[in-house]
């Protein structure tokens, strides 16, 4: 599966990648990814992004599906 830029990366790209991963509602998480732009380049894991998304409780197999997914 190939990465997408959580920064760079358009919504459909974004929810298109979310949708690979298997990550249900993918349109809507995309959404999320897009609203707390922009995410630190040296943080390949994405720190501020986990905590943004953790407020919505996506539970921890969606938030993993979600970060499998991108990129910064």
């Amino acid at each position: 599966m190939r990465k997408v830029s959580a920064n760079t990366a358009s919504e459909a790209e974004i929810a298109a990648a979310l949708k690979a991963a298997k990550v249900p509602n993918p349109g809507r998480w995309a959404d999320e990814v897009i609203e707390y732009r922009l995410y630190p380049a040296n943080d390949p894991t994405l720190a501020k992004l986990r905590r943004n998304l953790a407020k919505y409780h996506p539970g921890e197999d969606t938030l993993a599906k979600i970060i499998s997914a991108l990129k910064p």
